[in-house]
């Protein structure tokens, strides 16, 4: 009951925005199963316009994730990577792993502006395998008229 009385003490934008990042992580944590990995790059990076700050949308997914059962570093960076591409921000989804016993584990965090956004808890342990980057064409450049993120 305190959980959802803090929810409607939001105010609109904020609900909406959190509403916003369960679905969105919510879908996720779906379509990791049945999509291809390029398929789900190309909807996590798809740029569009927004106004929404950096900080905030990093707050909406924060908060999803901790209140999501069953989610994952990668469910959750996939989930700010594509709310960052739909506000028109550049970013970095980065994918490493780390010997623990009895072997490896993987990690996933999202980087903009050379700032880990989430995962950065424990990123520095991992051995980075592969990232990607969101919110640019083929050729490395920005879409014409978006906002500088």
């Amino acid at each position: 009951m305190r959980r959802l009385a803090a929810f409607f003490a939001l105010p609109g934008s904020d609900r909406r925005l959190l509403v916003e990042a369960f679905a969105t992580l919510a879908f996720v944590q779906v379509v990791l199963r049945v999509w291809t990995i390029e398929r789900l790059r190309r909807w996590a990076g798809r740029l569009e316009r927004g106004t929404r700050p950096v900080d905030r949308i990093v707050w909406a997914v924060r908060t999803a994730s901790r209140w999501s059962p069953g989610t994952t570093c990668l469910g959750s960076a996939l989930a700010l990577q594509r709310l960052l591409s739909a506000e028109g921000y550049v970013s970095e989804l980065h994918i490493g792993v780390a010997r623990q016993q009895p072997g490896l584990v993987a990690h996933a965090w999202i980087v903009h502006e050379g700032r880990v956004l989430i995962g950065d808890e424990e990123q520095a342990a991992y051995t980075q395998l592969t990232n990607w980057r969101a919110g640019e064409l083929s050729d490395g450049s920005r879409a014409p008229g978006l906002p500088q993120g």
